[in-house]
């Protein structure tokens, strides 16, 4: 028994499936640029409340830096603030990425947005219980004066991994508007 199509539906059967692909080109824009966000949003807030309370804005810079200079970092000056922001850019970077590649164009932002902040709990809880204490004790003291702060820093974190559908979808239509213009031309010449 031969099948039978209709014009119409071979046509339009193309854009349904595109909808829902998105490249991995797309989901790695959309995790990077994600992984940036949260890590401004992180960091700023930290920073923000470093220097509210005394502490001196730089801190939690030199206390991430503290992971490659050890104690040295609170004094170090520029490089041990360099070191702790790009250890910070770093692994927001590959977590906001993991993180797109687990999530669609359809993805609920709510859904997200709660799993960001899962995220967010989680990462906090294993940098208190496992990270902190036996791969950076300079950090662990610092963060041990503003225990809430790094829990709202955490949450900020997971808040801005929530937004990863939405650059996901900013990335994957401009892929779709692009084919969806190629695809009439070629149509027509059928």
């Amino acid at each position: 028994m031969v099948e039978r199509y209709s014009y119409n539906a071979v046509a339009e059967a193309p854009s349904v499936d595109s909808a829902d692909r998105i490249s991995w080109g797309s989901k790695l824009v959309a995790g990077i640029i994600d992984g940036i966000l949260s890590a401004i949003l992180m960091m700023g807030f930290m920073m923000a409340y470093s220097s509210a309370t005394g502490a001196g804005v730089t801190m939690p810079l030199k206390a991430l830096g503290a992971l490659v200079y050890g104690v040295e970092a609170l004094v170090a000056g520029s490089m041990a603030m360099l070191a702790g922001a790009g250890i910070q850019l770093g692994f927001s970077i590959v977590l906001g990425i993991l993180f797109a590649l687990c999530m669609s164009r359809r993805t609920s932002i709510v859904a997200t947005m709660f799993a960001g902040i899962a995220v967010g709990i989680v990462i906090w809880v294993a940098m208190e219980l496992v990270v902190l204490p036996y791969m950076d004790p300079t950090m662990a003291a610092r963060i041990a004066l503003m225990p809430m702060a790094y829990f709202v820093a955490h949450l900020l974190y997971g808040i801005g991994l929530g937004l990863t559908p939405v650059f996901i979808r900013t990335f994957s239509k401009k892929r779709h508007e692009r084919r969806r213009a190629e695809r009439p031309a070629a149509a027509l010449s059928i």
